[in-house]
């Protein structure tokens, strides 16, 4: 059986992050993760397929930003962390664009949708649109999710698909990020990380779905759970096993459009 697929947003004034569970196939859940107090609160559920990529959560961790698609119909939707419930609903009639991604400042910037109504801009606060280059489908045509590791820490070279990024642990070594097309059991386009450690041997991660810094630790998804492990050396302890979840109805605690 093929465990559900992990991605993580990390805020970047805040311990608070979004995990988005894929699995199994055009089911995806959203879910909010305290890094500080280590408490994972569920969220909701979609049947449909939210573009990990196109999305991000804002540096307070309040709020986050997706595009969604089913049935050929997309969107791109600002809920609040953890809930898919959407307080600034964009409909589009295609996967080509949507999505977005926060300023350091906490401001909105979207990919390709139309702009803010002076209603959104009330529950967030719009972005110059040369903030982030565009992306249209995944990673095709531009470099927005490079773009928003690089403001968390990451260093890139190259473009695109063929893009590497860096993130430098302290003490010595390095995390690496490179991408795969239509790898088996993956989607079109998937993460692939690397370690390579203060002598520069370097170890792939063939499991690793995502993988960041924090504080003294090194955490990454895997396997349908979270892990994390001392960047001092030792051995891997799993934080929580999201692979049992099932699908259910959740109602979020505030008004908004359920897509």
């Amino acid at each position: 059986m093929i465990p559900p697929r992990l991605h993580v947003l990390t805020a970047l004034a805040s311990p608070m992050a979004l995990v988005l569970r894929r699995g199994p196939a055009g089911v995806v859940a959203s879910l909010g993760w305290d890094r500080a107090s280590g408490e994972v609160m569920r969220g909701q559920w979609l049947r449909g397929r939210i573009y990990e990529y196109r999305a991000d959560i804002s540096p307070d961790g309040t709020h986050w930003v997706y595009f969604a698609a089913r049935g050929g119909y997309g969107w791109t939707a600002v809920a609040r962390v953890p809930w898919l419930r959407a307080v600034v609903y964009l409909p589009q009639n295609s996967t080509w664009c949507g999505g977005g991604a926060f300023t350091p400042e906490g401001k909105l910037w979207l990919n390709g949708a139309s702009p803010l109504t002076v209603e959104q801009a009330k529950e967030v606060r719009p972005a110059p649109t040369d903030a982030y280059p565009h992306s249209t489908d995944g990673l095709h045509g531009g470099n927005l999710h490079a773009a928003m590791l690089e403001r968390r820490g990451w260093r890139r070279e190259g473009q695109a698909y063929d893009a590497v990024l860096r993130r430098d642990l302290p003490g010595g070594g390095r995390i690496e990020l490179s991408f795969a097309i239509h790898a088996r059991n993956r989607a079109i386009v998937s993460s692939r990380y690397a370690t390579v450690d203060a002598t520069g041997a370097r170890t792939a991660q063939s499991e690793w779905e995502w993988a960041d810094l924090w504080r003294d630790r090194l955490q990454f998804a895997a396997r349908g759970a979270l892990w994390e492990r001392p960047l001092a050396g030792g051995e891997a302890r799993r934080l929580h096993d999201l692979s049992g979840l099932a699908y259910e109805e959740v109602r979020a605690p505030y008004e908004g459009v359920w897509a």
